[in-house]
């Protein structure tokens, strides 16, 4: 397994990936797991891939860019590489959402918000990940992604206010999604390491190998 992530900047960020990482080896010893990143971290996916068989399993939440475009076309060389599904939707996911979340204020709001992307296969994923966890919580969920004006969403929605953070680790995004809310509104920390995540990412590598 190779197990792709976008790459931060942010020490944090970069810490949960190792350790994500780390957790999703040590589910299946017998399967050699390396990872590699899509941007600002080394080593990039172009200089860990080689003629192995490999899985590539994308930390991705979305579709979007890097999905659609980026990875297809580093992997593109290598014919005995082939690449999983991204992360998301997935219950698995709600899961995650839930255990930071979690107690929800029974007369509170609850908002989702994500990286967002200008692919409308991203925004209709986000979109289901946030009727999904509308079911869980027993109430409507307002959906949003870092392009929004988040500020303005957030004051126009009944206190107390819940968002649920739909980001993997700290880094940029998640220190402007924290800067926009005020004293009545609670910010979820991002998913990070759960053993969903775990299950998750071995999910993805099983149907990718089942389906060779």
């Amino acid at each position: 397994m190779l197990v792709v992530a976008h790459g931060t900047a942010d020490d944090a960020g970069r810490a949960t990936t190792e350790r994500l990482v780390a957790a999703i080896a040590a589910a299946r010893p017998a399967v050699p797991v390396e990872h590699c990143f899509l941007d600002v971290v080394e080593p990039r996916l172009p200089d860990a891939l080689d003629d192995r068989p490999t899985v590539v399993v994308p930390l991705l939440l979305s579709t979007g860019y890097h999905v659609q475009t980026d990875i297809p076309a580093a992997v593109a060389a290598y014919p005995r590489t082939v690449v999983s599904r991204h992360l998301g939707p997935d219950d698995l996911l709600v899961d995650v959402l839930l255990a930071r979340l979690g107690a929800v204020p029974a007369d509170g709001a609850v908002a989702l918000v994500g990286a967002g992307s200008s692919r409308s296969a991203a925004t209709a994923e986000l979109a289901e990940t946030g009727a999904r966890l509308a079911r869980r919580v027993g109430r409507p969920v307002a959906v949003h992604t870092m392009a929004d004006d988040l500020v303005a969403a957030f004051a126009a929605l009944p206190r107390p206010l819940t968002v649920a953070t739909y980001l993997l680790a700290e880094g940029r995004f998640a220190s402007t999604l924290r800067a926009a809310a005020d004293a009545g509104t609670t910010v979820a920390e991002p998913l990070g390491v759960h053993d969903a995540l775990v299950t998750l990412a071995w999910r993805r590598y099983d149907e990718t190998r089942a389906a060779r």
